[in-house]
């Protein structure tokens, strides 16, 4: 019995034995034949799982075509891609079609015979096959699912399609048939993330990558491909927060996709802030930053952008060339000689003639008689106070902010505050007990 191997080409004969073209010579069958299919020729062509329609039905002249008896050589009927197109013709009606199909190399992927892949494919699975030609990306760490079961056709046409790159749809729309999650969120919340909306691929390797969620390089160097201005404040500036320069930073505040928060944050800005300040936090020097929802819980007053829920209101989110991530300047001891760029932060708000006026009967109820004792404690080219001296940043128990005490080295100097309806008086650790009052003034040993 001659067994003879699969047909890639055109017969021809040299000194009597049959070629078939890339696989040898095999001699002609001795018995005569009205079918190729015999016990000494072509044996397995029909005992394969699957098997090509012609092969099946014994009508081998839909695709050769006798050359020479004699010689026992044929012909193909048609050359080149109009063989396979003659029956397969839907195969090629799309913009853009597969090289091999376009070259008329169709055994480039198919056995034009038969064979136990499905679709007479040369490989087991279309991963396989589609790998011999193009990366497909399953030697990564996080594979693309379809990739992974080697479900390339889920994605891609294997002969022609509209779309480039053989995709079944538009890239957006064809991540979205089975992402149906991510459209619902694109859809439903008001904040959407551009690339999510236009550009999957902008982000994602759509086979796969070593990185988590198969994005292209781990945040915030992804990030930083499109946000560079970010990059530059998180990158050059004196005070970097944290969650901007460490690995996956940006997903603590940030959601990739959609968000019903302004700037895809994950939560209202305070609340998202206060998940990661519910407890001290490490900061540059060895400081360690008092809790913040603690110094919040309870308090009777909030300072005004607290109240507001307005972080961003002293606070830069990336960075900032001033401590504590604050926007503008504010001095950080407990002494500071006085300049109004000094206290540009508190000058935001409130005006700068609080403490550049001497005498004042209108500008604070700090005052005794019309004497300013914002500018008695504050306005002074040395050891001026500074607002943090007196005032809590955050929230206090006491009125205007007061604060119980006011940490002072080692020492946590208490202010012992009190107001009365028409001024007040302290008992602080820097001073003897001290009273103000607005109608009546104190008179003092010391001016």
């Amino acid at each position: 019995m001659v067994r003879v191997q699969r047909y890639t080409g055109v017969i021809g004969v040299v000194m009597g034995l049959v070629f078939v073209a890339g696989v040898g010579a095999v001699e002609r069958p001795t018995s005569s034949q009205t079918t190729c299919v015999t016990a000494e020729c072509h044996t397995d062509y029909s005992k394969q799982a699957y098997v090509h329609g012609p092969v099946g039905l014994g009508d081998c002249k839909s695709c050769h075509a006798e050359a020479d008896p004699n010689a026992h050589t044929y012909n193909l009927t048609r050359q080149g891609n109009d063989l396979c197109e003659y029956c397969h013709l839907d195969q090629t009606t799309k913009q853009h079609i597969h090289e091999p199909l376009k070259t008329g190399d169709c055994t480039q992927c198919h056995d034009p015979h038969s064979g136990e892949n499905r679709a007479l494919l040369l490989e087991p699975t279309t991963a396989q096959l589609c790998q011999k030609c193009h990366e497909t990306g399953t030697d990564v760490k996080f594979p693309h699912g379809p990739v992974a079961v080697g479900e390339c056709s889920i994605c891609h046409a294997s002969h022609s399609a509209d779309h480039e790159n053989l995709l079944l749809d538009e890239p957006t729309d064809l991540c979205f048939s089975c992402h149906v999650i991510t459209k619902e969120e694109l859809t439903k919340f008001e904040f959407v993330h551009e690339p999510a909306q236009n550009d999957c691929v902008g982000c994602h390797n759509p086979h796969g990558a070593n990185n988590w969620k198969m994005v292209k390089a781990d945040p915030p160097e992804l990030c930083y491909s499109c946000h560079e201005d970010i990059q530059q404040v998180g990158e050059n500036s004196a005070h970097t927060h944290t969650a901007v320069t460490e690995k996956d930073g940006c997903l603590h505040c940030h959601t990739p996709h959609a968000s019903t928060v302004q700037f895809s944050l994950k939560a209202a800005p305070m609340s998202l802030c206060a998940s990661c300040h519910d407890e001290p936090v490490a900061a540059e020097n060895d400081e360690v930053i008092p809790s913040f929802t603690a110094q919040i819980e309870g308090k009777a007053f909030l300072h005004g952008p607290v109240a507001q829920k307005d972080c961003e209101g002293c606070h830069s989110t990336h960075g900032s060339d001033h401590f504590r991530l604050l926007i503008k300047d504010y001095p950080r001891l407990f002494y500071a000689p006085f300049s109004v760029d000094n206290y540009a932060l508190c000058f935001n708000c409130h005006p700068d003639s609080l403490v550049l006026t001497e005498r004042t009967t209108e500008l604070t109820d700090f005052r005794n008689g019309d004497r300013n004792l914002h500018y008695v404690h504050v306005n002074k080219e040395d050891r001026g106070r500074t607002c943090r001296s007196c005032h809590a940043t955050h929230a206090s128990d006491l009125p205007k902010h007061i604060r119980e005490s006011v940490p002072y080295g080692a020492w946590d100097l208490p202010i012992q505050f009190h107001k009365t309806e028409t001024g007040g008086g302290c008992q602080p650790g820097c001073h003897l007990p001290l009273a103000y009052d607005r109608q009546t003034p104190v008179t003092y040993e010391v001016q």
